[in-house]
């Protein structure tokens, strides 16, 4: 049997944590929902009813994510508040409305899983699993997190986490002082190291990587310009229009045209 390095074994490894990632959560928003709205509502599915603190807890979401979150679910009437007794905290569950949407999304969601690891034999799966427990537990053990790179930059860990912490909520609007939060560190020293850490500003990273990702979607899907605005951050198709133009010199639609897309 030919040997495989532990540096191949990362690079497989990582590369489809980040496919099985993309494809899930490209998912989700091809089926019309935030991915942040997503996991508010799941956590509604099985815990409610949960106040916003709490939520955020179990989903990891930053304190003002899930504010914004809750607001524009109950615009929709997906979920409502509670009725609480004085000095107790707002809690929220699920409408009908809803309940109905992320029990079929959530459905929807395990067809998706399955269908990734479907190719799996069942003792395959189990061995998987146990493989990849034992290497969690023994990653676990030789964890090290400094605070700060001594460089003035962000240490690798906190680089990783940040950009991931961006990517998961990018429907959202996201403000630097929650990804140095997510990172554990002020808004004004992230600001700073970031930038020594990627040459650009933090603003100017999700940016590129909004339309990246918007430029992924026009040449995969068949999104109307609308919904790539929302799912990317834009909040409009005029932002989005605007802002696509001028980073990368033409509109989103000559984009798509020239890349023989649609």
């Amino acid at each position: 049997m030919a040997a495989v390095s532990n540096e191949k074994l990362w690079i497989v490894l990582n590369r489809a944590h980040q496919a099985i990632d993309e494809c899930l959560v490209y998912n989700i928003t091809a089926r019309g929902i935030a991915t942040s709205d997503f996991i508010v509502l799941e956590v509604l599915l099985h815990s409610a009813p949960l106040a916003a603190l709490a939520i955020s807890e179990k989903t990891r979401l930053a304190a003002t994510s899930v504010e914004i979150t809750i607001s524009r679910l109950r615009q929709q009437k997906l979920i409502c508040a509670q009725t609480r007794r004085a000095n107790e905290q707002e809690s929220f569950v699920l409408t009908d409305q809803g309940k109905n949407l992320i029990e079929w999304m959530f459905a929807e969601h395990l067809k998706d899983i399955e269908g990734i690891f479907g190719i799996l034999s069942s003792e395959k799966r189990f061995d998987l699993y146990q493989l990849l427990r034992k290497v969690g537990r023994n990653a676990e053990s030789r964890r090290t997190m400094p605070g700060v790179d001594a460089g003035g930059g962000l240490t690798p860990w906190q680089l990783r986490r940040a950009t991931e912490f961006v990517r998961q909520r990018m429907a959202d609007p996201i403000t630097t002082k929650e990804i140095a939060a997510s990172v554990e560190l002020s808004d004004s020293y992230f600001r700073r190291a970031f930038k020594n850490a990627t040459g650009v500003t933090p603003h100017k990273w999700l940016l590129g990587a909004r339309i990246k990702h918007a430029q992924k979607l026009l040449k995969e899907t068949a999104m109307p310009m609308s919904e790539i605005a929302s799912v990317t951050g834009f909040g409009d198709q005029s932002h989005f229009s605007r802002t696509f133009q001028r980073t990368t010199g033409v509109s989103p639609r000559i984009w798509q045209r020239d890349h023989n897309l649609r």
